[in-house]
């Protein structure tokens, strides 16, 4: 490889990727790059790589730098190199960092692929409360703030402890019954709820998860488990899981959804993406892919900043949810570049929605303060082929139709089917 094809290659990669020289030089970086340290395009060339190390990491660096290029192995992503890496403005960012040794013009090289590590470190993070909270709830069950109910089959007789009705949020003088638990659970719980009650003396070790509607409106998950008691009698013990269910939902959208946008993240793409080649793969029902990055995006965040980026970014994912069906998924890939899969739609109709995203974005005005620009997008469009080995395929034709349309007149459609 010639120094002069550098870019080029960079250009291919997905992630924000540089090239050091020997001597700790940045000796080339893709534009994702200088995003990632918040540096003008082109701005890393001919840096020292230290200014993007945290000084307090510097010196763990330097030896790290000498064991590598003793070694002969390539660093993967994912394998445990995980580094604060320090933006231009001087913001700290964990990242994940893959190392090869590459040779350029009978230089020997360090291609170093960089990943933003903030999703890990953040449900690191979010695990962690949920593991300290579900510690709380496992301690309160030690010292009787659950809700139990005890049944003796012999005398037909209910009894509770005074926490259930609170569960319920009824009056604590209210008689014990669990036919008014079946009465407040929500109803496509409730034949669950009542076939459980209603074989107790064969339920002992069953666990079930219901939902029940409080008398003021408030929904509730409940976590309800049945064992033996003593003689004919059986025990329920009840569980409010709310918060564990409300955390439960937050880890999961936050693992999934771009906080930017409110659109699915590269993750769920990936994951959608591969379930939908499995679908063509065995029953050949097809996908239609619409990528689409903004044009001279940098513009904007350079004349009138990045908060207006944002803006923009958000206000057109809203414009491009509302042009789809329940069926469609948008997805942010990352930076300004998206995405739309659609299900059981030829290139004719994919093609229909993205002149509809294409001119919806056009015409619209975002708005910060006083401050109104305008934007445009290019848009790219692919499909599964016979030929196609991987779910990967698809995406790199629909990449290379966007690649079309920018490099035609921008703000159009392109179609590599």
């Amino acid at each position: 490889m010639k120094n002069n094809d550098l870019d080029w290659w960079l250009d291919l990669v997905p992630d924000a990727a540089l090239v050091v020289g020997q001597d700790q030089m940045v000796v080339a970086a893709n534009a994702r790059a200088d995003a990632m340290f918040g540096a003008p395009q082109g701005a890393l060339r001919s840096r020292a790589l230290e200014v993007l190390i945290p000084e307090a990491s510097r010196q763990a660096h330097r030896q790290h730098v000498a064991g590598f290029f003793r070694q002969q192995t390539c660093r993967a992503m994912g394998s445990g190199l995980r580094l604060q890496g320090q933006r231009l403005d001087g913001q700290l960012r964990p990242m994940d960092i893959m190392l090869n040794r590459i040779q350029v013009a009978n230089q020997e090289l360090t291609m170093v692929v960089i990943r933003d590590d903030s999703e890990r470190v953040a449900m690191v993070k979010l695990g962690d409360e949920l593991a300290a909270t579900t510690a709380r709830l496992a301690r309160a069950q030690e010292v009787g703030g659950l809700g139990w109910w005890e049944y003796d089959s012999d005398g037909q007789r209910l009894i509770w402890s005074p926490m259930v009705p609170a569960i319920l949020g009824v009056p604590e003088e209210v008689e014990p019954s669990l036919a008014l638990v079946a009465e407040q659970c929500h109803q496509d719980d409730r034949p669950h709820l009542r076939a459980l009650h209603q074989n107790l003396m064969k339920a002992p070790g069953t666990c079930l998860t219901y939902r029940i509607r409080r008398p003021d409106g408030e929904l509730r998950w409940i976590r309800e488990t049945i064992d033996h008691g003593t003689g004919n009698r059986v025990l329920g013990v009840m569980r409010d899981i709310t918060t564990e269910k409300t955390l439960e939902d937050r880890l999961r959208a936050e693992s999934t959804i771009d906080d930017l946008t409110g659109l699915y993240n590269r993750k769920q793409f990936n994951r959608d993406l591969k379930s939908r080649y499995a679908d063509y793969t065995r029953l050949n029902r097809n996908t239609s892919m619409i990528m689409y990055d903004f044009d001279h995006f940098k513009n904007i965040n350079d004349c009138h900043g990045h908060l207006m980026g944002d803006n923009v970014l958000r206000q057109a994912a809203e414009i491009v949810a509302g042009q789809l069906r329940a069926s469609d998924n948008a997805y942010r890939l990352g930076g300004e570049e998206f995405a739309i899969i659609i299900g059981n739609t030829g290139p004719g109709d994919a093609r229909k929605l993205a002149e509809r995203v294409r001119s919806s974005v056009e015409a619209a005005r975002f708005r910060l303060g006083d401050s109104i620009v305008r934007a445009t997008v290019s848009l790219g469009i692919s499909q599964f082929r016979a030929s196609d080995t991987n779910f990967e395929d698809i995406f790199r034709r629909a990449d290379e139709a966007v690649y079309q349309s920018k490099s035609a007149s921008r703000n159009t459609v392109r179609v590599v089917a």
